[in-house]
């Protein structure tokens, strides 16, 4: 009874810190970009408020950062341009897209609709994946400073998006 008593306290023992090292890589990789970034603009880095830097440090930005904070935050952005207002003035906009993927699943009849007698006809079920990108965040600046910042939902997968080359019909 003492064996395994003491095997399920060495594996539970193994199991903790298993998932103590894995959170850690984990962690360490996600902090690893903004490391690389401060690295990059050192002297932008050193102009921050302790209070910025600690939001840039864990990758999120506020209203009021410039675009160095923002760029040591979250990285470059995908898609940057800048619109002119009518009544003067200008927002740059900065875009980050990530990847994502409808999954699609749908059962079919088996191959041969005769089953042979005596046998049993399964249906397959087939699954299906459409790869996208699609706009994540986006942060809005005014003279250099943001003001307005939002995340956006992966599209939703009821949205129809292609045509099935099967059927014809929207997916």
């Amino acid at each position: 009874m003492m064996r395994i008593a003491n095997r399920y306290k060495w594996s539970r023992i193994f199991l903790v810190l298993t998932s103590g090292i894995l959170a850690l890589a984990a962690a360490g990789c996600q902090s690893s970009g903004v490391a690389q970034r401060r690295a990059q603009r050192p002297e932008a880095y050193q102009s921050l408020d302790a209070a910025t830097q600690r939001l840039v440090n864990k990758g999120k930005i506020q209203n009021g950062m410039d675009t160095n904070a923002v760029f040591i935050a979250w990285g470059p952005p995908a898609d940057a341009f800048v619109v002119n207002l009518p009544g003067g003035g200008q927002r740059q906009i900065w875009n980050y897209e990530e990847k994502w993927a409808y999954e699609f699943r749908r059962r079919t009849p088996p191959s041969s609709y005769m089953a042979t007698p005596g046998t049993y006809a399964t249906t397959r079920n087939e699954r299906w994946r459409k790869p996208i990108t699609y706009v994540a965040k986006s942060v809005t600046f005014s003279d250099g400073k943001v003001i307005e910042w939002k995340k956006y939902d992966p599209p939703a997968s009821s949205q129809p998006t292609d045509v099935s080359p099967e059927t014809g019909r929207r997916f």
